[in-house]
């Protein structure tokens, strides 16, 4: 309750904003955090997901502590939803990255709110991912030559154990983890990235940033100055965005902005990554790309990022290893497996 509270609080949504309001959730999954909004005390929240293992899941969570709230579950895809109501709140979390049109399904999603209501959405970008698109490398072929699910599960469950044990405040069992990021490569190979950037134009003709966390927007600017409050904050933030964007790249450090151009040169760097663990998990081949790559990565990070760097040197030479005797080394890349970016950043905006 308290990490919920925390994250609502930086993005805006305080209690008057829930209570006696409609909130409209896309995708709640096992409900967990949906029992938070509901202690919120909203006059009508609806929960939409098809999944039918999440629904199940749902309905169990939200039955045992909420027997008589007033939710209700429609299970129905999100394209496919439909309701002549409009909503005061809605959240889309964890979501829109993955799709095969974020941007589309995020105006269809943000439809639903209400003049003046806010809407919530998770963003994810080169960057921030790159050390979970690394990552999932290794156990890719680790566990190719297994030969059951269940198997290649177990073994990438054993693998992970250390990396995945610096990550305190994970509520998802490592079994689930394997499966969403590593055995279904279309997360780190295939599947599109959702930057704070392209939320903004994505909503920007009737929506106005409003918060985000992590925070990182700096506005020196005199409200008296401001001509078109829309266009004045969606840049702002972009621009924002764009000086910090380097900070998503390992939750251990934090820097001082940079220079966009240097920033835009980091996330092409990030990119290029990303493609050629795509191609290394086809073809052993590739894999002295990968290495170039990272390589350069480590070159181009500044001193602060002394952590990063120590991190890719461990990488690399991991895939170094591998190159040679076609295993994995487990010993090699305990100092990888440290690594983690900001991944997701939630994004909050305001309906003209």
């Amino acid at each position: 309750m308290v990490q919920r509270k925390s994250l609502y609080n930086r993005l805006g949504i305080i209690d008057c904003c829930i209570k006696g309001k409609n909130v409209l959730e896309f995708g709640p999954g096992n409900g967990a955090n949906a029992l938070y909004t509901l202690s919120m005390l909203p006059q009508q929240y609806v929960l939409v997901d098809a999944n039918p293992k999440g629904i199940k899941n749902c309905k169990e969570n939200l039955s045992k502590f909420y027997p008589k709230g007033n939710w209700m579950l429609v299970d129905s895809l999100i394209e496919e939803y439909e309701s002549g109501n409009k909503f005061d709140v809605v959240i889309c979390e964890c979501l829109l990255p993955q799709q095969t049109n974020p941007s589309e399904i995020a105006r269809h999603c943000s439809s639903f709110l209400d003049s003046g209501g806010i809407f919530v959405a998770t963003c994810h970008d080169m960057v921030s991912t790159v050390s979970e698109t690394l990552r999932s490398l290794p156990g890719w072929l680790l566990a190719k030559n297994n030969v059951t699910f269940d198997d290649k599960v177990k073994s990438l469950s054993n693998f992970y154990h250390g990396h995945l044990s610096h990550l305190k405040g994970m509520t998802r069992s490592y079994d689930d983890w394997v499966i969403d990021n590593v055995l279904h490569k279309e997360f780190w190979q295939d599947s599109k990235l959702f930057s704070i950037e392209q939320a903004i134009d994505a909503l920007k003709d009737d929506f106005i940033v409003y918060a985000t966390c992590p925070t990182f927007l700096q506005d020196w600017s005199w409200y008296k100055s401001v001509k078109n409050v829309k266009n004045h904050f969606n840049e702002s933030m972009k621009e924002s965005y764009w000086e910090n964007v380097h900070n998503l790249i390992d939750w251990r450090i934090s820097c001082a902005p940079k220079f966009v151009s240097e920033n835009r040169d980091l996330y092409e760097l990030c990119s290029q990554i990303r493609y050629s663990v795509r191609d290394a998990a086809e073809e052993d081949s590739a894999i002295g790309i990968l290495i170039e790559r990272c390589q350069k990565l480590s070159d181009t990070l500044p001193e602060e990022y002394s952590l990063t760097k120590t991190a890719l040197e461990s990488y690399i030479g991991g895939l170094k290893f591998y190159k040679e005797n076609g295993k994995i080394n487990f010993k090699l890349l305990e100092e990888f497996g440290a690594w983690w970016g900001r991944g997701l950043q939630y994004v909050s905006f305001i309906k003209n």
